[in-house]
Protein backbone atom coordinates (compact mmCIF):
# COMPACT_ATOMS: atom_id res chain seq x y z
CA UNK A 1 0.00 0.00 0.00
CA UNK A 2 2.88 2.33 0.65
CA UNK A 3 4.07 1.92 -2.98
CA UNK A 4 0.64 2.94 -4.24
CA UNK A 5 0.61 5.91 -1.92
CA UNK A 6 4.10 6.97 -3.16
CA UNK A 7 2.99 6.58 -6.76
CA UNK A 8 -0.06 8.70 -6.08
CA UNK A 9 2.01 11.43 -4.37
CA UNK A 10 4.58 11.38 -7.17
CA UNK A 11 1.84 11.71 -9.80
CA UNK A 12 0.22 14.55 -7.84
CA UNK A 13 3.57 16.33 -7.56
CA UNK A 14 4.21 16.01 -11.30
CA UNK A 15 0.70 17.23 -12.11
CA UNK A 16 1.09 20.24 -9.79
CA UNK A 17 4.45 21.11 -11.35
CA UNK A 18 2.99 20.93 -14.87
CA UNK A 19 -0.01 23.06 -13.84
CA UNK A 20 2.15 25.75 -12.18
CA UNK A 21 4.54 25.86 -15.17
CA UNK A 22 1.68 26.13 -17.67
CA UNK A 23 -0.06 28.84 -15.64
CA UNK A 24 3.14 30.86 -15.35
CA UNK A 25 3.76 30.66 -19.11
CA UNK A 26 0.15 31.51 -20.04
CA UNK A 27 -0.29 34.63 -17.83
CA UNK A 28 -4.02 34.02 -18.05
CA UNK A 29 -3.98 34.83 -21.79
CA UNK A 30 -2.97 38.42 -21.06
CA UNK A 31 0.81 38.25 -21.45
CA UNK A 32 0.93 38.67 -25.20
CA UNK A 33 -0.99 41.95 -25.05
CA UNK A 34 1.67 43.56 -22.90
CA UNK A 35 4.82 42.26 -24.56
CA UNK A 36 4.15 42.06 -28.30
CA UNK A 37 3.85 44.93 -30.75
CA UNK A 38 0.62 46.91 -30.92
CA UNK A 39 0.97 47.14 -34.67
CA UNK A 40 2.86 44.99 -37.14
CA UNK A 41 2.04 45.54 -40.80
CA UNK A 42 3.43 44.75 -44.24
CA UNK A 43 3.86 47.53 -46.76
CA UNK A 44 3.74 47.41 -50.56
CA UNK A 45 4.37 49.93 -53.33
CA UNK A 46 1.38 51.83 -54.71
CA UNK A 47 0.02 51.36 -58.21
CA UNK A 48 -2.04 53.69 -60.38
CA UNK A 49 -5.33 51.94 -59.62
CA UNK A 50 -4.97 52.33 -55.83
CA UNK A 51 -7.74 54.47 -54.29
CA UNK A 52 -7.32 57.50 -52.04
CA UNK A 53 -6.79 56.46 -48.42
CA UNK A 54 -7.73 58.92 -45.66
CA UNK A 55 -7.90 61.69 -48.30
CA UNK A 56 -4.34 60.89 -49.39
CA UNK A 57 -3.88 59.98 -53.07
CA UNK A 58 -1.42 57.48 -54.50
CA UNK A 59 1.67 58.78 -56.25
CA UNK A 60 1.62 59.67 -59.93
CA UNK A 61 3.62 56.60 -61.02
CA UNK A 62 3.50 52.93 -59.96
CA UNK A 63 5.97 51.81 -57.30
CA UNK A 64 7.38 48.40 -56.44
CA UNK A 65 8.93 47.44 -53.14
CA UNK A 66 8.14 45.98 -49.78
CA UNK A 67 8.46 46.89 -46.16
CA UNK A 68 7.32 46.41 -42.60
CA UNK A 69 6.04 48.76 -39.91
CA UNK A 70 6.02 47.97 -36.19
CA UNK A 71 4.77 50.03 -33.25
CA UNK A 72 5.06 49.04 -29.60
CA UNK A 73 3.14 50.41 -26.63
CA UNK A 74 6.12 52.54 -25.54
CA UNK A 75 6.02 54.51 -28.80
CA UNK A 76 8.91 52.80 -30.57
CA UNK A 77 8.01 52.97 -34.25
CA UNK A 78 10.17 51.16 -36.76
CA UNK A 79 9.75 51.00 -40.53
CA UNK A 80 11.97 49.06 -42.91
CA UNK A 81 11.62 49.70 -46.63
CA UNK A 82 13.34 47.57 -49.26
CA UNK A 83 13.53 48.18 -53.00
CA UNK A 84 10.97 50.99 -53.21
CA UNK A 85 11.49 51.99 -56.83
CA UNK A 86 9.46 53.46 -59.66
CA UNK A 87 8.16 50.38 -61.50
CA UNK A 88 10.24 49.48 -64.55
CA UNK A 89 12.96 52.10 -63.95
CA UNK A 90 15.21 50.61 -61.27
CA UNK A 91 15.45 54.00 -59.54
CA UNK A 92 13.58 56.23 -57.10
CA UNK A 93 13.02 59.04 -59.57
CA UNK A 94 12.99 62.44 -57.86
CA UNK A 95 12.15 60.93 -54.45
CA UNK A 96 15.08 61.28 -52.04
CA UNK A 97 13.29 61.20 -48.66
CA UNK A 98 10.20 59.59 -47.16
CA UNK A 99 7.96 60.22 -44.17
CA UNK A 100 5.55 57.68 -42.71
CA UNK A 101 2.11 58.31 -41.19
CA UNK A 102 -0.28 56.19 -39.16
CA UNK A 103 -3.99 56.74 -39.83
CA UNK A 104 -6.82 55.33 -37.74
CA UNK A 105 -10.45 54.73 -38.76
CA UNK A 106 -12.91 56.18 -39.16
CA UNK A 107 -11.50 58.78 -41.53
CA UNK A 108 -10.20 61.48 -39.31
CA UNK A 109 -8.98 64.99 -39.78
CA UNK A 110 -5.40 63.77 -40.09
CA UNK A 111 -2.77 61.25 -39.20
CA UNK A 112 -2.32 59.94 -35.67
CA UNK A 113 1.36 60.76 -36.22
CA UNK A 114 3.88 61.37 -39.00
CA UNK A 115 7.59 60.70 -38.73
CA UNK A 116 10.40 63.07 -39.55
CA UNK A 117 11.85 62.61 -43.05
CA UNK A 118 14.56 60.00 -43.67
CA UNK A 119 16.71 59.43 -46.73
CA UNK A 120 15.63 56.94 -49.36
CA UNK A 121 18.72 55.28 -50.87
CA UNK A 122 19.18 55.00 -54.62
CA UNK A 123 18.26 51.32 -54.20
CA UNK A 124 14.96 52.29 -52.59
CA UNK A 125 15.92 51.33 -49.04
CA UNK A 126 15.10 53.28 -45.87
CA UNK A 127 14.89 52.64 -42.17
CA UNK A 128 12.97 54.71 -39.68
CA UNK A 129 13.36 54.34 -35.92
CA UNK A 130 11.50 57.06 -34.10
CA UNK A 131 9.65 57.56 -30.86
CA UNK A 132 6.02 58.59 -31.43
CA UNK A 133 2.94 59.28 -29.34
CA UNK A 134 0.81 56.14 -29.37
CA UNK A 135 -2.90 56.85 -29.92
CA UNK A 136 -5.12 55.58 -27.12
CA UNK A 137 -7.31 53.76 -29.66
CA UNK A 138 -6.76 53.02 -33.33
CA UNK A 139 -9.31 51.08 -35.36
CA UNK A 140 -8.32 49.72 -38.79
CA UNK A 141 -4.80 51.18 -38.73
CA UNK A 142 -3.23 52.14 -42.05
CA UNK A 143 0.41 53.07 -42.59
CA UNK A 144 1.25 55.32 -45.55
CA UNK A 145 4.70 56.24 -46.88
CA UNK A 146 4.91 59.76 -48.35
CA UNK A 147 7.43 60.94 -50.98
CA UNK A 148 9.67 63.91 -50.09
CA UNK A 149 7.44 64.85 -47.15
CA UNK A 150 4.34 65.32 -49.34
CA UNK A 151 1.65 64.24 -46.85
CA UNK A 152 -1.04 64.50 -49.56
CA UNK A 153 0.41 61.56 -51.52
CA UNK A 154 1.54 58.02 -50.76
CA UNK A 155 3.90 55.71 -52.63
CA UNK A 156 3.65 52.74 -50.27
CA UNK A 157 0.84 51.53 -48.02
CA UNK A 158 -0.32 48.80 -45.69
CA UNK A 159 -1.25 45.76 -47.77
CA UNK A 160 -0.14 42.71 -49.68
CA UNK A 161 0.01 41.51 -53.26
CA UNK A 162 -0.50 37.86 -54.07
Amino acid sequence: MSLTRRSFLAAALVAATVFVTAAAADHGGRGREHHGPLLQQRLIGSILSDPPIHSTTRGGVPWVGKGTATLDRHGRFEVRIRGLLVAGTNNTGPVTTVTVSLYCAPDSSGAAFTTAPVSLSSHGDARIRQHVTVPSRCLAPVVLVHPNGAAGAYIMATGFAS
